[in-house]
């Protein structure tokens, strides 16, 4: 049983007589666990950054050398420490920003191809194009399918890709989908 939400959030995305097969959503905090690493250079990151700006500023507007200085320039050599702040609050907000992106993704499989769908993007693999299923099943109740498409260049380079994060109570349905469409193109 497809949940409704997920029904007509894809519905909207098939074509003209493509029957929705599949549909599940990604578990979006274990894409976070891989922006740890970032998340955790971003913490001296800031606070290097943190400290010489402060030092930077203190002598601009605190001391005798800097009060002579025109406001004007003062501003705009404050202005280069800009990016580095913005730099360390991304890499600071990773995880947030990983979670909050892969929570609105849905992971589809219809009759004629399998389907990611972002909230802003959709990438979408016809059966034609699918290689290989196979799929792996982790402790903490998650599971991982990977095919490989030839990329749509034509030159039968492969690429891998799949769904990844899937709760492992739905794995079985979309593996079955997958290998459903991938017979499919077989008997085409």
């Amino acid at each position: 049983m497809i949940d409704p939400e997920l029904q007509a959030r894809v519905e909207r995305k098939l074509d003209l007589n493509e029957r929705l097969v599949w549909a599940g959503k990604p578990v979006p905090w274990a894409f976070s666990k891989k922006t740890l690493g970032a998340m955790l250079f971003g913490i001296p990151w800031s606070f290097i950054t943190a400290i010489v700006m402060s030092g930077f500023i203190y002598g601009l507007f605190f001391t005798e050398d800097g009060r002579g200085e025109p406001l004007a320039l003062k501003i705009g050599l404050c202005i280069f420490f800009v990016p580095f702040v913005c730099v360390g609050l991304g890499m600071l907000g990773a995880p947030l920003w990983c979670r909050l992106r892969t929570s609105r993704w849905v992971y589809a499989v219809t009759d004629k191809r399998a389907l990611l769908i972002g909230l802003f993007h959709t990438r979408d693999w016809r059966a034609s194009e699918l290689r290989f299923v196979d799929r792996a099943d982790h402790r903490n109740g998650r599971s991982d399918f990977f095919f490989a498409h030839d990329g749509g260049n034509g030159n039968g380079t492969r690429c891998p890709t799949g769904f990844h994060n899937l709760p492992t109570a739905e794995a079985s349905a979309a593996e079955s989908a997958l290998r459903t469409l991938m017979k499919g193109r077989n008997n085409a």
